[in-house]
């Protein structure tokens, strides 16, 4: 029983991130892209962490997308951004430093949040 608090502690450490690579910076590709009207690009956010290590970063991790002008290009929880005007909008991809836990315990992550940007044109 005089264990229970410590083992509790790793417990929590193990399960808020302790011991793992942070994100640093997210890098949106493609970093401009171009479609007509009713078209469609595709977007990757890739995750550079302080282990310089990288991946691509997926909804699971809690990243979202977000265009700067819905009315112009929109983004969906995938990365597939549509263009419905002529115009150029910003593409932003974020996430929390610390990623998304994975167990549903209805905590909201209140780490700082990084992101990176792209460009698309609609002509």
């Amino acid at each position: 029983m005089k264990y229970l608090p410590v083992l509790l502690s790793l417990l929590l450490c193990v399960a808020c991130g302790a011991g793992h690579a942070n994100l640093k910076s997210i890098n949106v590709t493609p970093a401009t892209a171009t479609a007509n009207t009713q078209g469609a690009v595709g977007f990757t956010a890739t995750g550079i962490f302080t282990d310089n290590t990288s991946r691509v970063l997926t909804p699971a991790d809690g990243l979202s997308w977000r265009s700067s002008n819905s009315s112009v290009g929109s983004i969906d929880d995938a990365g597939l951004a549509s263009c419905n005007a002529a115009g150029s909008v910003t593409i932003t991809a974020s996430a929390p430093v610390n990623l998304q836990l994975t167990i549903s315990n209805g905590i909201t992550n209140t780490a700082q949040t990084i992101r990176g940007t792209g460009t698309l044109n609609c002509t």
